[in-house]
């Protein structure tokens, strides 16, 4: 949940080798290999004024849903506090309903360490308002807002709006369960983009964006419809470094675009998939009338990030599996989302953003 100290309310992957040898980051890149390892916890990377964190997304807990999420975020946060991390942020999709997922939510809002959230739209699924996620999830200063860790700025949107036929700016908790499940639109509102210029443009150090959907600019109606805009203020503060992250496509993804690091994280449960099976044993099919609908993975993949005021970014993030060793295709289904293929990791990377050209000097 949101702590005092906030400011403001309101290249496909495989192995971390291989995505550093192909990638734009290759030249900025530190190091390579398997899974790499800040030295100590929060205090070493407090040294030259770095903040430290947990990150997920999409734990999708659901009465009835055979995924272990319970165990799965108790596996994520005693990662979290083995790692001395700052704080916890999870990307969205927290749950399905706030009111059946009170004990899992509590579990996480009261949590020694200061955990965060950003929206998803599953979060709003059984819900017929923002206020009442709001509220659930203890966000006292709104739904989208920024906070500072030392000089670094952390910046959190929503990004659940859409245009109705009226032509106004509606949440998506306000309209059909197929909406909010399956939004067709995903916008950054008017205050939101007041809210990003001003983080940015006041920010001392790197800046790390959060939220639930993303920016694709090559697959643009998978992500934020008006991109433009948002990377607009990004390039009007060529030399404040940008590192955004989300979820929501259960998929595991980091890019370079115009100077800024889009790091998509996967999910720690499970994906959805286009057809259904009955491979798994009979207690989980029977359970959870999900399960033929669904590839459950074995291990709560997640990350840990450090990132520095001058633009280094640590990922150190972890080898999955699927449940039982199967494949998508083992199920007779397939599973591909956001033109990124399946695959049950969290890349590791560690790389360095630099000061970007502004278009008005290019």
């Amino acid at each position: 949940m949101e702590k005092a100290n906030q400011s403001e309310c309101g290249a496909f992957s495989a192995s971390r080798r291989k995505f550093l040898a192909r990638s734009p980051f290759a030249a900025a890149a530190l190091a390579a290999g398997g899974c790499v390892s800040a030295e100590g916890g929060s205090a070493a990377a407090q040294k030259r004024g770095g903040v430290k964190f947990s990150l997920f997304s999409d734990l999708h807990y659901r009465v009835g849903d055979y995924n272990w999420a319970s165990k799965r975020l108790e596996a994520i946060l005693e990662r979290a506090e083995k790692n001395s991390v700052d704080f916890v942020m999870e990307c969205g999709d927290f749950c399905h309903d706030v009111v059946r997922a009170k004990p899992i939510i509590d579990r996480y809002n009261n949590f020694k360490i200061p955990t965060y959230h950003a929206v998803g739209n599953h979060d709003f699924e059984s819900t017929k308002t923002l206020e009442a996620v709001v509220d659930a999830y203890k966000m006292t200063r709104g739904n989208f807002y920024y906070f500072d860790k030392g000089s670094l700025r952390f910046i959190v949107l929503d990004t659940n709006y859409f245009i109705n036929k009226k032509g106004e700016f509606e949440h998506y908790a306000a309209s059909s369960a197929w909406d909010k499940c399956h939004q067709t639109m995903a916008v950054i509102t008017p205050p939101q983009i007041e809210m990003l210029k001003r983080a940015v443009s006041t920010a001392k150090g790197m800046c790390v964006v959060f939220s639930h959907n993303g920016i694709r600019t090559a697959d643009p109606e998978k992500g934020i419809t008006n991109a433009a805009e948002v990377l607009g203020i990004f390039a009007a503060n060529p030399s404040i470094p940008i590192l955004w992250i989300n979820g929501h496509w259960h998929r595991n993804n980091l890019r370079l675009d115009d100077g800024i690091a889009f790091f998509t994280i996967n999910t720690p449960t499970s994906d959805w998939l286009g057809g259904s099976h009955n491979a798994y044993p009979p207690e989980i099919m029977n359970s959870s009338p999900l399960a033929k609908r669904e590839i459950l993975f074995d291990v709560p993949v997640n990350a840990i990030v450090t990132v520095w005021p001058d633009g280094e970014v640590l990922i150190e993030g972890m080898k999955g599996a699927t449940f039982m060793g199967l494949t998508p295709e083992d199920l007779g289904a397939s599973s591909y989302s956001a033109k990124l293929p399946f695959d049950p990791n969290v890349l590791s990377a560690h790389f360095k953003l630099f000061p970007r050209v502004s278009k008005s000097n290019a």
